[in-house]
């Protein structure tokens, strides 16, 4: 085998590994992705959860402040301000339900933070 040829091979191997280990490096950033999303729906799912069953017990009712909400059932998904209600609105939701199919469940607060009103949507 010539020299030339031998070089030829090499680099050839070479070019191959770093396009591989590029490749390799991209689907292990988007498996991270991945369980990154899947995390944040579960997330979602379970505050969502917590916060129907409080609103079936009753445990969450109208004049509770929005931080105790938060801090007792986890985040919303969204919080917003309603231009219709001029309140402060937080959806919950869980991760098989969009904004707008499926079960949500939305809570207006006041502008002193205090929970006004409670929506339930199938």
């Amino acid at each position: 085998m010539s020299k030339i040829a031998f070089w030829v091979i090499i680099m050839t191997l070479v070019s191959f590994s770093g396009a591989y280990a590029e490749g390799l490096d991209t689907l292990i950033k988007v498996g991270r992705s991945m369980a990154d999303i899947s995390s944040a729906y579960d997330g979602e799912t379970k505050s969502f959860n917590r916060v129907k069953s409080a609103v079936d017990d009753g445990d969450i009712k109208k004049g509770m402040a929005k931080e105790d909400i938060r801090r007792r059932y986890g985040d919303p998904v969204i919080a917003n301000n309603d231009s219709v209600t001029n309140s402060e609105k937080w959806v919950y939701k869980p991760a098989g339900s969009t904004f707008f199919k499926g079960i949500r469940i939305y809570l207006y607060f006041d502008d002193k933070g205090l929970l006004d009103e409670i929506k339930t949507l199938s």
